[in-house]
């Protein structure tokens, strides 16, 4: 819906400035002011949603469709990802989940929007949770926000974050903690403590490797990059049950490091 919005304002830019300016040596530059032009009027629609973001149920199904929607159109349009999906069948369609990715990108959430096929929230750290357009939209998804500087902070997020995966709401957790090196794909750090959401609430969990996004600081927006996503079956909670968090985080690392091994040795 967004993408589609977008390109008929910039057409419309375009036939309207046409119309006013005749000439047609002035259509490239009608082209080049629609891109900003175009840019703005779609943040301004998506500024009017947020009363609705604001007062709606976290499992609306238009909220998440326009949140996955507005990621899409900044995927396509400005990162300009290509992003090749496999074992999307293995997403549970209903229950209780926790997505658990490698982390290489500020872009990493869009890609997971890109594969989720149901409603999705995140864990940001809290710098990212108190930018105020940025923040609103992660608190409306019911964002799960770790405030490092304050273990009883993070604990109080904790049990809400709990609560909302309960829900039936699937949460997807970077289990290191942040991008902690950018040119290395794999998993290079785990916090074991990131597994607890899932523990406690009792979650399956859903191992997904990220191959590419390394390389979209080094090439956005000018170049296109190729992310290719695997989604790994999904781990049923009743098979790590009696497994210590610590045991859960090394499988996990295993699991999601193996195929970008496998590509970084081809």
């Amino acid at each position: 819906m967004i993408s589609i919005l977008y390109l008929l304002f910039w057409s419309g830019f375009i036939y309207l400035m046409h119309l006013l300016i005749n000439p047609l040596y002035f259509l490239p530059l009608w082209f080049i002011l629609g891109i900003p032009f175009s840019f703005i009027m779609v943040v301004l629609f998506l500024l009017l949603h947020f009363p609705f973001l604001k007062l709606s149920r976290l499992d609306n199904p238009y909220k998440y469709y326009l949140s996955r929607s507005t990621s899409h159109w900044l995927i396509v349009f400005f990162l300009r990802l290509k992003i090749k999906i496999h074992g999307q069948e293995n997403i549970p369609k209903g229950g209780i989940l926790t997505v658990y990715a490698n982390h290489k990108s500020y872009v990493d959430p869009f890609i997971v929007f890109e594969f989720m096929n149901r409603p999705t929230t995140f864990t940001p750290k809290m710098s990212v949770y108190k930018a105020p357009l940025i923040g609103f939209w992660l608190k409306s998804l019911g964002a799960f926000p770790i405030d490092r500087s304050s273990d009883r902070n993070t604990a109080r997020a904790m049990v809400d974050a709990i609560k909302v995966v309960k829900s039936g709401m699937a949460m997807a957790i970077f289990p290191e903690g942040g991008i902690k090196d950018r040119d290395d794909e794999k998993m290079v750090a785990m916090r074991a403590g990131a597994y607890r959401v899932a523990m406690k609430a009792e979650a399956d969990l859903l191992p997904v490797s990220i191959i590419g996004t390394s390389l979209v600081k080094k090439r956005a927006p000018w170049r296109s990059t190729t992310i290719e996503v695997l989604i790994h079956p999904v781990l049923p909670y009743k098979k790590i049950s009696t497994m210590k968090t610590q045991d859960v985080a090394d499988m996990m690392f295993k699991l999601i490091n193996q195929p970008i091994e496998q590509k970084g040795s081809k």
